[in-house]
């Protein structure tokens, strides 16, 4: 399920813009003024040769992993860390954030019906981590969840899936049963024919399970709800009758650093117009922000930094942060 944005981020973005204005404004005014020392010659240094880029090295063919029944339609082709945006202009920032190595990509045809084709699309993420990252904020909402590799869904006419460090997008030119069969078939053979090492995600049983939706749970690997100290972030959707919830939580590596985390982001809602209110709940730290009509709940348990964002019920915002902190205190944090 697609993560959506709320009122809270919506603010934050709109108040950054405007700071960002006001720097750009500064800028120009500086730089229409003429400083000649500035323009003094200098001597000539030649360059040293730049590292060698990932696209000049041969590709791996990925007719290895193709069904019988295709042909290659391009020859394989290789992006690295400083080209990925020529292949997916617009979503780069996302896979760059969550550890991107490389992407290798190509088409193929059905032989006999040449005008059907699919891409794949391997990325290595460097870990299961970023893979899952990625995986979980691109997912379809029409997605039918598959047992291939260590997490899949698939559409009318593309599978989605990790493995290990890899995640993989198949998509088809058209929605057809026999080039669903094909591509699943494709996924099939390079989850059997590559070595992948799989890192356990612990934060999974860490959210409590009543009201949860378990195909909810998202990675956000960086600059979380606006806030840029925020990095591996797990957010989760829970529905509780009418109200829908976020909880989120993120293993950090000390109980100090969870601690200041509380404290840095109750102070960063705070600069952009919240106002703290005082918190009635059991937990020690708890700090509770309204925000443009919405609540942002947070705390830590150990090194675990946890809380409820955006929430429009503060009610229900206090239920969920209880039901929160009583599962982490079950699984030992």
């Amino acid at each position: 399920m697609a993560r959506t944005v709320s009122k809270t981020e919506i603010y934050v973005g709109c108040t950054i813009l405007i700071v960002l204005l006001v720097i750009s404004g500064g800028i120009l005014l500086k730089q229409s003024q003429y400083n000649p020392s500035i323009f003094k010659p200098t001597t000539f240094q030649p360059e040293s040769p730049a590292p060698t880029s990932p696209r000049a090295s041969s590709p791996p063919d990925l007719i290895q992993y193709a069904p019988k029944s295709l042909t290659a339609l391009t020859p394989p082709e290789t992006f690295g860390v400083e080209n990925l945006s020529d292949k997916i202009n617009g979503k780069a920032e996302l896979y760059l954030s969550a550890g991107f190595v490389r992407l290798v990509s190509q088409r193929f045809a059905i032989e006999d019906e040449p005008t059907a084709w699919m891409e794949a699309f391997i990325y290595d993420m460097g870990s299961t981590r970023g893979s899952y990252a990625v995986y979980s904020l691109q997912k379809r909402s029409e997605a039918t969840e598959l047992d291939t590799g260590d997490f899949a869904y698939r559409t009318e006419n593309a599978l989605y899936f990790v493995h290990g460090s890899y995640y993989v997008e198949i998509v088809a030119s058209i929605a057809q049963e026999r080039m669903v069969e094909l591509i699943l078939s494709f996924g099939d053979n390079f989850i059997r024919k590559t070595t992948a090492g799989s890192e356990a995600i612990n934060e999974f049983i860490l959210f409590p399970t009543k009201h949860l939706n378990k195909k909810s749970i998202s990675l956000l690997p960086s600059d979380a709800f606006g806030f840029q100290q925020f990095d591996s972030i797990f957010t989760a959707q829970y529905e509780v009758g009418d109200t829908e919830l976020t909880a989120f939580l993120s293993q950090r590596k000390s109980p100090a650093e969870a601690v200041r985390l509380v404290e840095s982001y109750t102070s960063f809602l705070r600069e952009f117009g919240g106002t703290e209110l005082k918190s009635t709940l059991n937990i020690p730290g708890a700090k509770l922000v309204e925000i443009m009509d919405t609540f942002e709940l947070i705390f830590s348990r150990g090194s675990v930094l946890a809380g409820v964002h955006g929430a429009e019920n503060r009610k229900a915002a206090e239920a969920l942060a209880l039901m929160l902190n009583h599962s982490l205190a079950e699984k030992g944090q």
